[in-house]
């Protein structure tokens, strides 16, 4: 019984993952700006985590090196690819806008491969290759329809896979030293919500946002709530089955986000798209054998 227990695990987090981008769309066709989404998403978080941070009693010291990683992940996790889901929302399915997110595992490798960072493997190169011709796919017949179509608010929605695939080579390489999960998560979400108020005050639309119970009201906590059981179920996973597992949670995910469009904004998709989901699955599946021959390796060293 308690081996399923992860597997639980990793359906629940697929699930949720694909479920933020329809929040997010929800949200901005409930008539809230961009920008007050992600400022009023960013304060929640923060909140959250300074809650869990008390209770655990996990406080921490800022130095110059924590500030400037948590300035950078927080750039790179929150703002730019949530900003670029909410301004591409409007015009791009949320099945599709989570496509271009699980493409994150293709950008990863070429950035790998630029920095010289780790050595990438042959189906790790394959799969980058299949990650852009499913890119491709969704991307070619919006430039050949009159005025281009969605295509640039598709090639806006691809700077979330460009930063979900830096991020963790940066977190790896340069995770402060002395610091749990909670604190790091604190750390990055406090950095994003502080940047956000200087951009709202600058660039927001005026006006202020009306909490009750409104389908944005209740998008927006969908999506707070949602993303902090998301970490915590990804790091458990990480902790209890050795990394190998997350990987598989892309499949789920991909698949969970298409049907939350459908399910949600009934959204019918074209040919080519489900012939890119495809392509993209294989890119998945070369990872997740690519993952495990590494776990098999290193477990026999």
């Amino acid at each position: 019984m308690t081996a399923l227990i992860p597997l639980v695990a990793l359906a629940a987090m697929g699930l949720i993952w694909g479920l933020q981008f329809s929040m997010l769309k929800l949200a901005v066709q409930a008539g809230y700006p961009e920008l007050h989404v992600l400022a009023a998403a960013l304060i929640l978080i923060t909140g959250i985590y300074v809650v869990l941070v008390v209770i655990k009693r996990r406080r921490f010291k800022l130095t110059r090196q924590r500030l400037v990683f948590f300035g950078l992940t927080a750039i790179m996790g929150y703002l730019i690819p949530m900003s670029a889901t909410l301004y591409a929302a409007p015009y791009v399915p949320a099945g599709v806008l989570v496509l271009m997110a699980s493409l994150s595992p293709a950008f990863s490798c070429a950035t790998a491969l630029l920095l010289r960072s780790e050595t990438v493997s042959r189906l790790r190169a394959l799969a980058m290759v299949l990650g852009t011709v499913a890119a491709l796919m969704v991307l070619l017949p919006e430039a050949e329809l009159p005025g281009h179509g969605a295509l640039p608010w598709l090639l806006l929605a691809l700077l979330i896979p460009l930063c979900y695939g830096i991020e963790p080579i940066y977190v790896s390489a340069r995770w402060p030293e002395g610091l749990d999960v909670l604190q790091v998560g604190l750390g990055e979400a406090a950095a994003a919500a502080g940047l956000m108020v200087p951009i709202l005050l600058v660039f927001g639309e005026p006006g202020t946002m009306t909490w009750g119970l409104g389908v944005a009201e209740l998008a927006i906590a969908v999506f707070v709530i949602g993303g902090v059981f998301e970490v915590f179920l990804y790091f458990y996973l990480v902790r209890v089955t050795g990394g190998v597992l997350v990987n598989f949670g892309a499949f789920i995910s991909l698949f969970a986000g298409i049907g939350w469009g459908m399910l949600i904004f009934a959204e019918r998709h074209a040919v080519s798209v489900w012939l890119a989901v495809l392509v993209l699955v294989a890119s998945l599946v070369l990872i997740c054998i690519d993952a495990m021959r590494g776990s098999r390796a290193s477990t026999a060293c």
